[in-house]
C-alpha cells in the first residue's frame, strides 16, 4: 500500500536529518586517521553542487503544497460528514416538534373533556344527593337515647320526646312511618349509645320539632343529654363538612346562618344576605369582616393545566 502524503512528507524530513548525522558518525570512533589528501577529497565529494540546493527548496515546498492540499481534502471531507449528521439531526428535530405540537393540542382539547366531565360529574352529584336527601326529608336523627331502651320502646319514647319537645302537637300529628337504630362508626367509644332514625309521616311535624329544637338552647327536663339532627346523605355531610371552619367562626360569632342547596352557606349579616358557594370564599368573606376563622379549609386536588409550549420552530436555511 502507498504510505500517505502526510507520512511521504514526514519520512523525507527523517531521511535528511539521517543523511547529516552520518558523516558525523562516520568521522568518530576508533578508526585511523585518513591522510589530509583523502579528508579533502571526502569532503569535496560530500559537498553537493550549488544547484541541488534551490532544487531541494522546491521539491520541499511541493511536498508542503501537497501536505496542504491532502489536509483540506480530509477536513473538507470531515465537514461534509459533520453537515450532513446535523441535517439529519435538524430533520429528526422538526419531527419530533411537529407531533410535540399535535400531542399539546390534543392534549388541551382532552383538557377541556376533562373539565367539562368534572362540571358535569358535580352536577350529577349534588342531583343525585339532592335526590336522597328528598326522600329523608321527613327522618329526625336522634342522639344520645340511651342504649337500655329496648327496638319495641323506640316510637313510644320518641313521641314522648316530641310532644317535651314541641307541646302544641297533637299525638296524631306524631305519627310514626319508622324508627330504628342505625349502625355506629368504628372510631366511637363503645359506650356511646348508637343514633336513632325515625321517619314522621308529616312534614309540618318534623318541621316543628326542629325549628323549636334549633331556637332552645336547653332540651326538657329528663332529655338534657338528647340531640336532633336532619337526617342527611353522606355526600351533603362531606360538602357540608368542608365548611366546618367557617361556620364555627359563624356560630363563636352569633352571626345566624342557615344551608342552601346545592351545598351553599346564607349568612344574614348586618341586614344583608351573603351567599357563599365555596369554602375558600367563605375564607376570604370572613377576613373582609375582620373575622379570622382557626384554620384553612382543606386543599382539592386541582385539575391538570394546559402543557405551555416552550420551544420556537426555526426555519432553517435551505
Amino acid at each position: 500500500m502507498v504510505p500517505p502524503k502526510a507520512q511521504r512528507a514526514s519520512d523525507f524530513f527523517r531521511q535528511g536529518r539521517r543523511d547529516k548525522t552520518r558523516p558525523e558518525q562516520d568521522g568518530g570512533g576508533s578508526h585511523s586517521p585518513t591522510p589530509a589528501s583523502d579528508q579533502g577529497s571526502d569532503t569535496e565529494a560530500l559537498q553537493p553542487p550549488p544547484g541541488d540546493f534551490s532544487l531541494s527548496e522546491a521539491k520541499m515546498a511541493a511536498m508542503l503544497q501537497d501536505l496542504r492540499s491532502s489536509m483540506k481534502e480530509d477536513l473538507q471531507l470531515a465537514v461534509n460528514d459533520i453537515r450532513r449528521e446535523v441535517h439529519k439531526v435538524g430533520t429528526r428535530l422538526n419531527v419530533l416538534e411537529e407531533k410535540t405540537d399535535d400531542l399539546c393540542q390534543a392534549n388541551d382539547g382532552i383538557l377541556e373533556r376533562i373539565r367539562l366531565m368534572e362540571s358535569e360529574q358535580a352536577r350529577l352529584t349534588a342531583k343525585l344527593a339532592d335526590l336522597e336527601d328528598r326522600s329523608r326529608r321527613n327522618n329526625i336523627r336522634v342522639r344520645g337515647v340511651p342504649e337500655s331502651v329496648a327496638g319495641s320502646d323506640i316510637p313510644g319514647y320518641l313521641q314522648q320526646l316530641f310532644t317535651a319537645i314541641q307541646p302544641n302537637l297533637e299525638l296524631a300529628d306524631l305519627l310514626l312511618d319508622r324508627a330504628h337504630r342505625v349502625p355506629k362508626p368504628a372510631s366511637l367509644a363503645r359506650d356511646i349509645p348508637r343514633d336513632i332514625v325515625t321517619r314522621l309521616h308529616y312534614f309540618s311535624a318534623k318541621d316543628a320539632i326542629l325549628m323549636v329544637q334549633r331556637k332552645t338552647t336547653a332540651m326538657p327536663s329528663g332529655y338534657e343529654k338528647i340531640s336532633l339532627f336532619a337526617d342527611l346523605s353522606p355526600m351533603m355531610m362531606a360538602r357540608r363538612r368542608d365548611f366546618i371552619n367557617v361556620t364555627k367562626c359563624l356560630r363563636n360569632h352569633k352571626i345566624p346562618y342557615r344551608w342552601g342547596f346545592p351545598t351553599k352557606l346564607l349568612i344574614w349579616r348586618n341586614g344583608t344576605l351573603t351567599k357563599l358557594d365555596d369554602p375558600d370564599q367563605g375564607m376570604h368573606k370572613l377576613k373582609a369582616w375582620g373575622l379570622f376563622p382557626d384554620r384553612a379549609p382543606p386543599n382539592h386536588p386541582a385539575s391538570p393545566g394546559q402543557v405551555v409550549q416552550e420551544w420556537t420552530k426555526v426555519q432553517r436555511k435551505k
